[in-house]
């Protein structure tokens, strides 16, 4: 229990430390009242964080197995209520409101109950889009120091052993910290290369601080209300897009190619299979842009990269538009499909992963072949990766209690008015953590207007805030926690 409430309390430190980008923010831009306020949820947290990172440091020991399930569980249900405390202090939120800016932050969701963030402070803006940077880097931390470990959802073990990451039973500092600056390294500089491209295109520095924290964390949530085209233009969006691109895509194949391991990239299906979606649906958009501009084509090189953009967002689970209603030119279904299917396992991206869709399809074409050659013996493998029973089993185990989870979602929040197409929406988008998906303008004419999220009723914001949380746990973290042949042999 005492290494829980340590990693816990080093969770909460690092959030609270965080703290001092909005409060140079706010120093910077003159928000001075906001920074004394922000003071003291600075040393509010540190209190209450630090005293028992000092005091137990030296007592903790190995976490076993159900106690990684419970901290991680415990890490996401309780740090983004910690980070709507000052939203919900400073601004006119209220704690319902904040606690879902929070909880859409942290878990790179992007859904929002903001009318205006023009109205806003900006070292609020900044804390915001700090947030889903911070987010995105825990769940990769969590996914490589937990569920992968664990085998949760069919993730590859033999990927996350080599990667160095943590074994199937215990949690070690030791290697908690490889994993923080092996990855938390590579992040954060992705993250300030990110920054200086969108600097280049002579757009505000607090501008291209939320846009490389944005693409990078594969986030939805942008410092500002006006389209994003009109805001960087055609080269902007193509750096975003490229940055989406590297969010959508496994940190293994980031490292084969910095390493030149031409052998195993030519086996990691996986990041192909998400750029071949990405540059598909790209072509697609850029075809349906070109034939509503009403040009004749002439800026057809524009609105490609437009198309490549808004379709590495839907690849990526960020939900950002280049302008409104360009997802809509598309049937929904094919939409939602896209986004739930996510991107690559070992990602800040959302969704099922395109490395249990390969697996499910792998499978279903041997029972196919058995149908005619019910004797033969063929290994099922996706690249490098190979599926044995156990891993199918966590694959469709995962699945179906995802479309249960969706499934369940959908109900609760249509049984509070709210249009069924609407409700499924918000549902998928928010399980896949592509929450601006919702706003692009899938009414109907004639049709009711689907509620903003900041008119959903508390049981719908609380709904989907739960949603928000099994999508970036994987749903299995938290039932794991509720085995029952665990508690029967303790």
């Amino acid at each position: 229990m005492l290494g829980v409430i340590f990693y816990l309390c080093c969770i909460g430190l690092v959030l609270t430390l965080s703290l001092a980008g909005p409060i140079f923010v706010a120093l910077l831009v003159d928000e001075l009242e906001i920074a004394k306020r922000l003071l003291l949820h600075f040393l509010l947290g540190g209190f209450l964080f630090a005293g028992p990172v000092i005091a137990i440091r030296q007592r903790i020991g190995r976490v076993p197995k159900i106690g990684g399930l419970f901290l991680v569980v415990l890490i996401w249900l309780v740090m983004p209520f910690f980070a709507a405390l000052p939203m919900a202090d400073i601004t006119e939120l209220s704690w319902i409101d904040a606690s879902f800016e929070a909880v859409s932050g942290l878990t790179t969701t992007g859904s929002t109950t903001i009318q205006s963030i023009e109205a806003w402070p900006q070292s609020m803006l900044f804390w915001r889009a700090q947030l889903q940077w911070i987010g995105g880097l825990m769940a990769l931390l969590t996914v490589f120091s937990f569920i992968a470990p664990l085998g949760i959802g069919g993730l590859s073990l033999n990927a996350a052993a080599s990667s160095g990451s943590l074994n199937t039973s215990i949690v070690a500092r030791s290697r908690l910290e490889t994993l923080l600056l092996r990855f938390g390294l590579a992040y954060l500089l992705t993250t300030i290369f990110a920054f200086f491209c969108f600097l280049t295109l002579d757009v505000r520095s607090f501008y291209a601080a939320g846009l490389a924290m944005a693409s990078v964390s594969t986030g939805g949530f942008l410092p500002f209300s006006a389209p994003l085209e009109e805001t960087v233009g055609t080269t902007g969006l193509f750096f975003f897009a490229v940055f989406l691109g590297v969010g959508a895509t496994s940190v293994f194949w980031h490292r084969m190619i910095l390493k030149m391991n031409t052998d195993r990239l030519k086996e990691h299906r996986e990041s192909y299979s998400v750029l071949i979606l990405l540059g598909v649906l790209g072509l697609i958009l850029a075809q349906r842009l070109i034939s509503v501009s009403g040009d004749g084509g002439a800026n057809a090189d524009n609105l490609l990269i437009e198309g490549l953009m808004n379709s590495a967002s839907l690849v990526a689970t960020s939900g950002v538009e280049s302008r409104p209603g360009v997802f809509s030119l598309l049937p929904l279904p094919l939409i939602l499909f896209v986004v739930l299917l996510g991107g690559s396992a070992f990602s800040t991206s959302g969704g099922l992963k395109h490395y249990r869709a390969g697996g499910m399809m792998i499978q279903s074409w041997s029972e196919l072949d058995r149908l005619i050659y019910p004797h033969a013996v063929r290994p099922s493998r996706f690249g490098s990766q190979y599926y044995d029973l156990q891993l199918m089993k966590a694959i469709w185990s995962f699945f179906v209690v995802a479309i249960l989870t969706i499934s369940l979602g959908t109900l609760f929040i249509a049984a509070s008015e709210v249009p069924f197409e609407a409700a499924l929406t918000a549902t998928i988008s928010s399980f896949a953590t592509a929450g601006p998906v919702y706003t692009s303008g899938w009414e109907q004419p004639g049709t009711q207007p689907w509620p903003a999220f900041g008119d959903y009723s508390v049981s719908g914001k609380m709904t989907l805030m739960a949603i928000m949380l099994l999508g970036r746990l994987e749903v299995l973290t938290v039932l794991g926690l509720f085995s029952s042949h665990y508690w029967r042999n303790r």
